[in-house]
């Protein structure tokens, strides 16, 4: 793959096989590195890499031939160890692109990092909600059981229920009893895992109240033996 640029090592300038040309064998050398780099290299033919060596034929012959010798090229102008030296990692556009997928990933990671701290906030609202509407009504249903709170006030459903179902009692008077016992009960005992339906059976496990009509005023002496 052809590529703008490539690795130049910095023992080039203490490599012996190297140092030990001329000024204008080492341009040539660098210059079928830059050749190499472009895949120009592999294309062309000896007139057209004398050409761009700007050297004449009989030179481009005694170029090779100490090219070869010290290990540079092979016989077809390729030049040895590149793909060593190279890297596919060293393209730019792979570089590039990488880079930009990676950009990309961490954009993504915090765009949903904030979609879910957003939707935990909102999970949290909706949390507070519930337990300002549980104060009332307790969870119907909580598999672990909860405790009646503490200021639980009979909801007005449950009031009717009452009252529908046990005319012959003070529904108000149940529910203070009801929260009271409830409200001491510790531990386990005192959590249920359906409070509407704890009322009912309580509601149902009441006493009928006999209501005695108090006797007129002039009658206090009623019944009296003289």
């Amino acid at each position: 793959m052809a590529n703008q640029w490539f690795r130049m090592y910095s023992e080039f300038a203490t490599d012996a096989k190297v140092q030990m040309m001329s000024e204008a064998m080492q341009r040539r050398y660098l210059m079928l590195m830059c050749l190499r780099c472009s895949n120009a290299l592999v294309t062309l033919h000896d007139e057209e890499i004398a050409f761009q060596l700007r050297i004449s034929d009989e030179e481009l012959a005694e170029t090779k031939a100490l090219f070869i010798k010290k290990g540079f090229i092979d016989s077809a102008w390729n030049l040895l160890n590149w793909e060593k030296r190279q890297f596919a990692s060293d393209s730019s556009k792979e570089r590039v692109a990488k880079h930009r997928a990676l950009q990309k990933q961490k954009q993504e990671q915090a765009s949903n990092c904030d979609v879910t701290l957003h939707e935990t906030k909102a999970n949290g609202l909706d949390t507070d909600t519930d337990t300002e509407q549980s104060i009332g009504a307790p969870s119907a249903k909580s598999p672990r059981g909860t405790a009646l709170p503490k200021d639980w006030t009979l909801p007005g459903d449950w009031k009717t229920w009452a009252e529908k179902e046990r005319p012959d009692v003070d529904v108000v008077t149940v529910a203070e009893s009801f929260r009271d016992f409830w409200i001491a009960k510790p531990g386990k005992d005192g959590r249920k895992a359906d409070w509407q339906a704890t009322w009912r059976n309580w509601v149902r496990n009441q006493r009928a109240q006999t209501f005695r009509k108090a006797a007129p005023a002039g009658d206090i002496w009623a019944g009296a033996v003289n």
